[in-house]
């Protein structure tokens, strides 16, 4: 029975200086990610021991809003495991195998977008507005497929962002605050669909799923079991969630230690 373990990276599994606590310390940490020869992604020794030891159990899916060169950054998670057959990258809009984009998923996505009117072209010419307003510090591309704002956190407000979330919902985009980043995204580029035509290729049995924010939610909350770390953006704007979903005790680095633990523990 294959069991595939889909996972988002950034803020789950994975986590930045900034991002992964303080409970923690400097020797108990590992690199994973590194740019320029500076380290700047970290799992605990024992968080990366635990995906060692469920690899040969598991499929690992990576799931992650990262492009493929972003994601291919991320070597340590790989030293001494074989790297996953397929990832998803660029937030569902591409799908690897064997380290090659799928040309039929992308020209699906490609082919609804232009049928939804959501892409690139049609969001840019109306941030040239927040590009005046002090909150927004840059305006980004991740390839030809979505946009997100580099932003201000001591500027940015609540009232923003659901300004933000309901001018661009009704024009068939997601949004999704994450730190300094405020992703738009059209909403047929998403992670749950990305994954079931995934389960479906290999014909998985069970799904397990984990993912702190708002572009995870569908993914956890479609999957057989689910994990959403304790800082996560989706426990805070995804409602009531259902019994087969847990949130982790801990937060940071922790709580992707803990949800490898859970998974570990489901194998025995």
């Amino acid at each position: 029975m294959t069991i595939l373990f889909a996972s988002d990276l950034d803020r789950t599994l994975i986590y930045s200086k900034n991002s992964r606590g303080q409970e923690v310390s400097e020797q108990d940490f590992t690199a994973v990610e590194w740019v320029e020869e500076k380290a700047t992604a970290f799992m605990t020794n024992k968080g990366l021991q635990l995906f060692k030891d469920i690899s040969p159990s598991i499929t690992f899916l990576p799931v992650t809003t990262r492009t493929a060169e972003q994601y291919n950054r991320i070597t340590g998670l790989f030293h001494t495991v074989e790297k996953p057959k397929y990832a998803i990258v660029s937030n569902g809009a591409v799908i690897l195998e064997d380290g090659k984009p799928l040309k039929e998923w992308s020209d699906k996505v490609i082919a609804q977008m232009q049928h939804n009117r959501t892409s690139i072209e049609d969001v840019l010419p109306q941030l040239d507005t927040y590009t005046k307003n002090k909150f927004v510090l840059k305006v980004m591309q991740a390839e030809s497929w979505f946009v997100y704002l580099i932003i201000d956190e001591q500027a940015f407000s609540i009232e923003d962002f659901e300004s933000l979330s309901q001018i661009f919902y009704q024009q068939g985009f997601t949004l999704s605050h994450q730190g300094r980043k405020v992703y738009i995204m059209p909403t047929c580029i998403n992670k749950s669909t990305a994954l079931q035509f995934v389960k479906e290729r290999i014909a998985a049995k069970t799904v397990i799923a984990a993912g702190d924010s708002m572009l995870d939610f569908d993914m956890v909350l479609n999957a057989d079991y689910g994990f959403i770390p304790s800082h996560g953006e989706a426990i805070h704007k995804g409602g009531h969630l259902p019994s087969h979903v847990s949130i982790t005790n801990h937060a940071g680095v922790l709580a992707g230690e803990e949800i490898l633990k859970k998974v570990s523990d489901y194998l025995l």
